[in-house]
């Protein structure tokens, strides 16, 4: 609000009267004048900073700020080696399978039968037929009766542990490219020392990003997975059984 206190100085005189000395009356206005901001480009140096004025923004620069690069990991790292792109596999290219398989199957087995049996029965009547008509005939000699008893007892108990290991290294082909990229390999391998004969065959399917930078991929990451090997030779006689052995442990008869 503004206040305005004109001074007036009205000397009236009447006849007869003393010169009369008014006082200055005050004036109210309900206006409400706020100081107005300089025009820009026009400095004011006599204006105090106030805490509407906003300060200036300057350039922001620097991780996080907008219209700036993120730091990659190659700039700011004296170690970092970039990763080899992806290989492209075709049809028969070669791929090295590592075979770490490790199979241990443990189980026991308890079973106890026991078995009584009593049977005891007596004829008190019997009939004759005479003329396709059925009379009673006498016991003269006793009634008739059967009775035996039978006790069966059966126990057994087995416990079987088998341990397997199969570690080696093989070769396989890529012979076939399924539509989403995975890759049938098929693999053979035979080794022959003297009379012993070693036969290995192994096929399976693996994704392209499975297989290492050193082209080796694990048996473990291979799909279907189906391994075959056989043995022939002096090695594998003398650890073989017998045709007889193999017909008692296949049929069981004792």
């Amino acid at each position: 609000m503004r206040l305005t206190a004109p001074v007036e100085a009205q000397n009236s005189r009447r006849r007869g009267d003393p010169p009369v000395v008014r006082q200055p009356t005050m004036q109210l206005s309900n206006v409400l004048q706020v100081p107005q901001p300089p025009p820009p480009g026009i400095p004011n140096q006599r204006t105090a900073p106030s805490q509407l004025t906003s300060p200036v923004q300057l350039p922001q620069v620097g991780y996080g700020y907008p219209n700036t690069p993120p730091v990659m990991l190659n700039d700011a790292s004296w170690t970092y080696q970039p990763a080899p792109p992806l290989r492209v596999f075709q049809k028969q290219d070669v791929v090295t399978i590592r075979v770490d398989e490790i199979t241990r199957v443990m189980a026991e087995g308890n079973v106890d039968n026991r078995k009584r049996t009593l049977f005891d029965a007596i004829v008190n009547d019997w009939v004759r037929i005479i003329n396709f008509r059925f009379i009673p005939q006498p016991m003269v000699e006793g009634e008739p009766g059967i009775a035996f008893q039978s006790q069966s007892n059966y126990r057994a108990d087995a416990s079987v542990e088998s341990r397997e290991s199969m570690t080696f290294n093989i070769a396989a082909t890529v012979v076939d490219i399924r539509p989403n990229g995975n890759l049938v390999l098929e693999a053979r391998k035979h080794i022959r020392i003297n009379d012993n004969l070693w036969e290995t065959s192994l096929t399976g399917i693996c994704r392209a990003i499975d297989i290492g930078p050193d082209n080796v991929v694990l048996s473990k990451d291979l799909i279907d997975l189906e391994i075959k090997k056989a043995d022939q030779g002096q090695l594998r006689d003398g650890v073989s059984r017998g045709w007889f052995q193999r017909w008692v442990d296949r049929f069981g008869p004792f």
